[in-house]
């Protein structure tokens, strides 16, 4: 039942993103400490052209695990950027073989610039948050 909704809720945002002037990109993000409860969510980061730092831009707020009809882990999660509303999506764990610990998840991302910028990311939760990610891409 989950799952036909996100499969839903996916398509209407794919049909409708063109008509909002916002581009739907997937973002695919390596989570240590995931599996210890240690994440809440995630702060992306865009490369400012104004100022040449990166900059907060969405906030992606996790669920807790949880488990599909099939038997698949997957979470919940919220983004959330700038002035334009709440996006609630979901993305299947895929736990690391070496530490199970460690997920990886592929998210869908909308961002509502008209042009493509580089992007970083941290981790946060209720004691702080991490360094930004070494790598960038760009969406």
């Amino acid at each position: 039942m989950r799952r036909s909704r996100w499969t839903c809720a996916l398509l209407v945002l794919l049909a409708l993103a063109p008509l909002s002037g916002c581009v739907v990109s997937q973002v695919s993000m390596e989570i240590p400490s995931f599996g210890d409860g240690d994440v809440d969510g995630i702060w992306l980061w865009r490369l400012s052209s104004t100022t040449n730092q990166y900059e907060r831009d969405c906030r992606i707020t996790l669920s807790s695990p949880d488990v599909d009809l099939k038997g698949k882990e997957f979470v919940s999660y919220t983004q959330q950027c700038s002035s334009h509303g709440d996006v609630n999506l979901g993305a299947y764990i895929h736990r690391s073989p070496s530490d199970p610990n460690t997920i990886t998840l592929v998210l869908w991302y909308t961002r509502w610039q008209s042009t493509p910028g580089s992007y970083k990311a941290s981790a946060y939760n209720g004691a702080g948050e991490s360094a930004l990610s070494a790598t960038a891409v760009t969406l």
